[in-house]
């Protein structure tokens, strides 16, 4: 039985039935994540159609019609936990980057397991299935999450990073589960050997669209890269990351802020807003009036997630970061940005292009590899 020991290396955000309550160790959040980075990883070699990763998914994990044949234990070993103002004090970089997790009128602010935490996680058949390619697969999704993912709320921004410390009774056709990199070069090859190596073993590649219609592990819309630093510590990683990511919004901000402004007041067509594509909803606040001029989302889809993920990875005694970017559609083919009146009233104040990957690909990606740290890119898989 395939027996994981996996240690939190960023704070870890996991609610259970109150998601603002205290934090839950659950086997269905594993599950969730593991078919996130199943469907990523089959979309890579069956093609980007939804309804065919699907039902081989549910081989895996199962569906409304058929139990899944893979069992996730999850088993608690030493947990302590954090609140968000006790990991943001004095870090602008994390309170960012973890912005969600604080208090609000309504709302109490969550708390994490802290770093360090362990549990113990096994991957096994249900008793009298037969079904070795489905634990295979749910094994390459595990991988997976903990080299290039995360766990619970905000793991796209660094928090949940999870690795693992000592694996038992993992097949030998798998890419090992214990990272022994101590530099970013290292890791960088680790990734390049350990995806290629997945890649073969569910199957050829197949052609997908560019961008895809949803996150797939393919090179031709996923782009990895191993940044060019050691932190002493995951907290400096993240702060790094964020105050890059903070600043760089602010600036986009105030070239925005006139064109949203204009809007509000009656203009009918917003310019490009490209910081979008970092993620909606995008809530614009006018500082003279301490008001929200507006919220920007979709026309039929007010969130959208990033598509970049930023995870925290540890070399030896000291941290690198991993990025990874998934080139998906933006919003469904036709849908457009609106800004909607943040009054209560919801109306639209005026419609906008959607954001192109140009700009994050040629400006920020850029930016961020000058002031945080040069990209070593995963090519090759």
């Amino acid at each position: 039985m395939p027996t994981f020991t996996v240690e939190t290396v960023t704070p870890l955000f996991l609610g259970g039935a109150d998601p603002r309550g205290a934090p839950e160790l659950r086997a269905a959040s594993f599950r969730g994540a593991l078919r996130f980075w199943l469907r990523a990883l089959l979309g890579g070699v069956l093609g980007d159609d939804p309804s065919a990763v699907r039902s081989f998914e549910s081989r895996v994990f199962g569906s409304t019609d058929h139990a899944s044949p893979v069992v996730v234990r999850v088993q608690s070993g030493s947990l302590a936990t954090q609140p968000f103002s006790g990991l943001a004090a004095g870090q602008p970089g994390i309170g960012y980057l973890f912005f969600a997790a604080r208090s609000t009128h309504a709302e109490p602010e969550r708390s994490a397991f802290t770093v360090g935490s362990t549990m113990t996680v096994t991957l096994s058949l249900r008793s009298g299935v037969e079904g070795l390619e489905a634990l295979q697969r749910a094994l390459a999704a595990f991988w997976l999450l903990t080299r290039l993912g995360g766990l619970g709320a905000r793991a796209r921004r660094g928090a949940g990073s999870l690795q693992v410390k000592e694996a038992a009774g993992v097949p030998d056709d798998l890419p090992s589960f214990v990272s022994s990199a101590s530099t970013p070069q290292a890791l960088q090859l680790e990734l390049h050997a350990g995806l290629s190596r997945l890649r073969r073993l569910v199957g050829g590649p197949q052609p997908v669209h560019n961008p895809s219609v949803f996150d797939v592990l393919h090179p031709t819309v996923c782009r990895i890269w191993v940044v060019d630093r050691v932190f002493p510590s995951w907290m400096e990683a993240l702060e790094a990351v964020g105050v890059f990511l903070s600043t760089f919004r602010r600036q986009r901000s105030g070239i925005e802020f006139p064109a949203v402004r204009a809007a509000s007041g009656g203009r009918s067509t917003l310019p490009p807003i490209e910081r979008a594509i970092l993620g909606l909803p995008i809530v614009f606040f006018d500082p003279s009036v301490r008001r929200p001029l507006g919220i920007l989302e979709g026309q039929e889809h007010d969130r959208r997630a990033s598509p970049l993920l930023i995870r925290v990875t540890r070399l030896g005694s000291q941290y690198g970061l991993v990025l990874t970017l998934f080139r998906t559609q933006f919003l469904p083919p036709g849908e457009q940005l609106v800004l909607r009146d943040s009054s209560g009233g919801r109306g639209v104040l005026a419609r906008g292009p959607v954001p192109h990957w140009t700009w994050l690909e040629g400006a920020l990606l850029p930016a961020l590899a000058k002031e945080v740290g040069a990209l070593l890119e995963v090519t090759g898989w």
